[in-house]
């Protein structure tokens, strides 16, 4: 319709040209006057076409929300169920938090929540699982991980950063040791619950965003709500309190090999055999330790993303993630009694011994108690990317 309106417009003007160009005095005025409206012209619909092309550029880079829904929950299922349970209600592992909480996701920003899967919480269960930092997930696919989270979401999100938070560390320190101490630690870490202290975690929340959280608790959880029983004072002195440990996050230390590249996979290649059970699933720490002790052979294996491995990792163990153990599997040998561990202390690591089984390793369990257990019992750990 467009083009058919310039045309007939073109063509009055042309017509309009030639009866003044065939009159004396003027013509030149009519011709100029006719040109500067015919490139007015011209200059709008380059324009119009420009911004429709920008427009269908737009619309065809834009992802399809269902598609990236549905990459989101095949992420999840590979990646998060283990911990935070298939329906996202948390507690299936190492006290992982409910993610299917209104409590949490009305609150959280997208941001938040992707910052969390790309960052994680260095020093916890809750890995770093970005590229960047050495695990399987670009960006878009922890945007993607986050929009499947919001399908579990009832309530609409609000933003906690209208709440007014003023608060004084010293008078918080008294009300933590009596209300949240218990669950969260002294001071915000090495408890049952979510480390408070965490670097990662205090520099993605905003104190609205943690006040509003100890006022209203996550239903469901053993987060409880405080807004009965702690004044809105007490309340900001605590956030202030949780501000006054905040330090920076730690630098990303080397991370391990990569498949192909693993050295020193084997722990006293001339030692004995280990007394473990063949058909073992579990072997208990203290055991692992005492084969150890008598220089016995064996291979220990990380199950974890590698930026776990590189910041602690049992002394002597190579970096095997458990989602990469096909590509690792080329330099493992099968003539050793190999024991697989995680932090969680199972979600991990079963999938490693499970998975090597499954490549035909006929030695292979789990160390029972974990990562954690055995750094507990004084046993010898290391950080950085070498065994």
């Amino acid at each position: 319709m467009f083009r058919r309106v310039m045309v007939a417009m073109l063509a009055g003007l042309s017509g309009c040209a030639s009866c003044s160009g065939s009159s004396t005095g003027g013509a030149g005025s009519s011709d100029a006057g006719a040109a500067s409206v015919v490139d007015a012209a011209a200059s709008a619909s380059v324009a119009a076409r420009h911004a429709a092309a920008d427009a269908a550029a737009k619309a065809d880079a834009a992802p399809d929300p269902v598609a990236v829904v549905a990459r989101g929950k095949m992420l999840y299922g590979r990646y998060c169920y283990f911990c935070h349970g298939t329906e996202g209600l948390g507690y299936t592992a190492d006290e992982a938090p409910a993610l299917a909480s209104d409590d949490l996701l009305a609150l959280a920003s997208d941001d938040f929540l992707r910052d969390a899967i790309v960052k994680g919480r260095p020093g916890t269960t809750m890995s770093s699982w970005s590229v960047a930092r050495g695990g399987p997930l670009a960006y878009t696919d922890a945007s993607a991980i986050v929009a499947y989270l919001r399908t579990w979401q009832k309530r609409p999100s609000e933003s906690p950063d209208t709440r007014s938070v003023k608060g004084t560390a010293e008078r918080g320190a008294a009300t933590y040791a009596t209300h949240c101490a218990t669950c969260h630690g002294a001071k915000g870490s090495g408890a049952k619950y979510n480390a408070l202290a965490n670097p990662e975690l205090l520099a993605s929340a905003t104190d609205g965003f943690l006040a509003t959280t100890i006022e209203r608790g996550r239903a469901g959880t053993p987060m409880v709500a405080f807004k009965e029983k702690l004044s809105t004072e007490a309340i900001d002195d605590v956030v202030a309190l949780l501000r006054s440990w905040q330090k920076p996050p730690d630098e990303l230390p080397e991370l391990p090999p990569k498949p192909g590249a693993l050295s020193s996979v084997i722990l006293n290649p001339k030692g004995p055999q280990p007394v473990f059970e063949p058909k073992a699933d579990f072997i208990p720490a203290d055991t692992v330790k005492r084969e150890l002790d008598r220089k016995a052979t064996m291979i220990i294996v990380d199950a974890r993303p590698p930026s776990d491995y590189a910041r602690m990792h049992i002394a002597g163990a190579i970096s095997v993630p458990f989602y990469l153990v096909g590509e690792f599997a080329k330099q493992i040998p099968k003539d050793r009694y190999i024991l697989t561990y995680c932090g969680c202390p199972h979600a991990e690591s079963v999938k490693v011994r499970d998975a090597l089984r499954g490549l035909g390793y006929t030695r292979v369990a789990v160390i029972d108690e974990g990562m954690l257990v055995w750094r507990d019992r004084g046993y010898a750990m290391r950080g950085g990317a070498k065994p």
